[in-house]
């Protein structure tokens, strides 16, 4: 089980996470370049950490994104456990 963190603390580079949204209407799944952060969609962010989110918890190392996943624009995320 994974343990939550408050936005004072960044996620690891080559993690894949989830933040919540501060309102709790949801959540979005993220991965953490060297650069950015990419959405399960494979969208490119700069930053996160927006004022949006509340806390973040890293996904289990085995979970896919759809970006990983969806033909035909497949890519692999370099996951680092």
């Amino acid at each position: 089980m994974s343990e939550w963190h408050s936005m004072s603390k960044t996620p690891d580079i080559g993690r894949k996470f989830v933040a919540l949204y501060n309102d709790g209407s949801g959540n979005t799944m993220f991965f953490r370049t060297d650069n950015s952060y990419l959405d399960a969609d494979g969208d490119e962010y700069e930053e996160f950490n927006d004022g949006s989110y509340c806390f973040w918890a890293y996904l289990p190392d085995h979970y896919e994104f759809w970006c990983e996943i969806r033909e035909p624009d497949v890519f692999a995320l370099r996951v680092q456990t």
